[in-house]
This record gives structure tokens, sequence and C-alpha cells, in this order.
């Protein structure tokens, strides 16, 4: 799954799996030692990080890049 941290480029809309397991989706923003950081929206940004563990789905643009079915 490390391969899947490469594929995604900042403005990446990507998916994850929260804790709860509850599908949430937010848009990377920068490369972090623990994976990308995810700016999942909200008044103020909320961040989120999205490891090879948690990743679900990587959108570029209009086009997926990558689907992970667990």
């Amino acid at each position: 799954m490390a391969d899947l941290l490469a594929l995604i480029r900042r403005g990446d809309r990507v998916s994850i799996v929260d804790r709860f397991g509850a599908v949430r989706t937010g848009t990377a923003v920068m490369r972090g030692p623990a994976g990308w950081v995810l700016n999942m929206g909200g008044r103020y940004g909320t961040p989120a990080v999205a490891t090879d563990d948690t990743i679900v789905q990587v959108r570029s643009g209009r086009q997926t890049i990558a689907t992970v079915i667990r």
C-alpha cells in the first residue's frame, strides 16, 4: 500500500476510513511523516491524516486513480 501514498498529489481528493468506520473525503494538502495531511473542510479546515492503512480512494480531478476494497 505504500505505493498508494506515492500516487497522491497536492489537491487530489482522498477518501479515508476514520476510527469509527465512516468514510470521509478531503483534499490532500501536504505530505507529512505519517502520511498525507487532508483538509476535511468545515469552517476552519479540519485536518486529518491519510495513512496507507486508512486510504479507500484517490481521485484526481474527475478521474479515479485508485480504489481499495477492504
